[in-house]
Parts: structure tokens; sequence; C-alpha cells
């Protein structure tokens, strides 16, 4: 296993730590709607209409997407081919990924509320978040193998 520069290093730990940090308020987040949700009325739970239904299941699988997209192509070997720019698209990429992914908290909320308040028809939105937190805690193979490496911070442009 060949080890890292100390500038890509210090990128991956910052990514890491953010992303973490992410998933920290998600387990929050999930913490926080089921306490929300334990208290609804099941009783008096508007019916709500099928296209609700269908809608906010919708928006759960583009924010699947596009948690997915975002990592993917942001932190994409061409984009990341610029040294002067690697660690903060690297950074960006991962951390907006995982905030978009942390959304599927809000819509899970929003379902149980005027859908279905109940731990079956909630959790896949609460394990959508969780798993798109995780897919973005970044890899040290991502910053490894290229030609230029990743400037240090103190260190002149060219």
């Amino acid at each position: 296993m060949i080890a890292l520069e100390p500038a890509a290093e210090a990128c991956l730990a910052r990514t890491r730590s953010s992303v973490t940090n992410v998933l920290i308020a998600i387990s929050g987040g999930i913490a926080l709607s089921g306490l929300v949700l334990r208290w609804r009325d099941r009783a008096a739970i508007w019916r709500a209409p099928d296209e609700l239904r269908q809608g906010l299941l919708a928006g759960l699988f583009l924010l699947l997407f596009s948690s997915y997209a975002v990592r993917r192509v942001g932190a994409s070997r061409a984009r990341l081919h610029d040294p002067q720019r690697r660690a903060s698209r690297f950074y960006q990429a991962h951390l907006i990924s995982a905030v978009i992914g942390s959304l599927a908290i809000l819509l899970g909320l929003c379902y149980g509320w005027w859908v279905r308040p109940r731990l079956d028809a909630v959790s896949p939105f609460w394990v959508a978040a969780l798993a798109l937190g995780f897919l973005a805690l970044p890899r040290a193979d991502e910053l490894r193998d290229f030609e230029d490496p990743i400037p240090e911070p103190n260190e002149p442009t060219r």
C-alpha cells in the first residue's frame, strides 16, 4: 500500500471528518424525526392522496441519484486532475453528496407526517440517508496515482 503525500493525507482526513459530522447529524435527525412521529396521532392522519405518496418516493429516488451523481462526477479523475483545485473539489464533492443524502430525513419526516407514521414506512428514508452518508466517506485510493501532488497550503502557486 502506497502512502499518500502529506497534503493529500490532510485533505482526506478533513473530508472524512466533515462527512462523519454529517453522519452524526443524520443520526440525530433520525432520532428526532422518530420522536416527532412517535406521538403523531395515527387516527387523525389526513388521508394523503396517492400522488403525495408517490411524489415523496420519487423525491427519495431523486435524492439517491443526485447524491451519487455529485460524488461520482465531482470527485472523478478528470475533475481532480488539476493539483491546485484537487483538494477543494474532492472535499466539496464528498461533503455535498452527504448533505444531499441527509435530505432524505426531511422527506421521511414528511412521509411519516402526511402518509403513514410507522417505522416500516419511514425506515427506507432513514436507511437511504445513512447509506448515502457512508458512501460519501472518501477512500484513500481516490487521491492516489496523480502525476502532480497537491501543493501544501503555504506553497506559492505556479
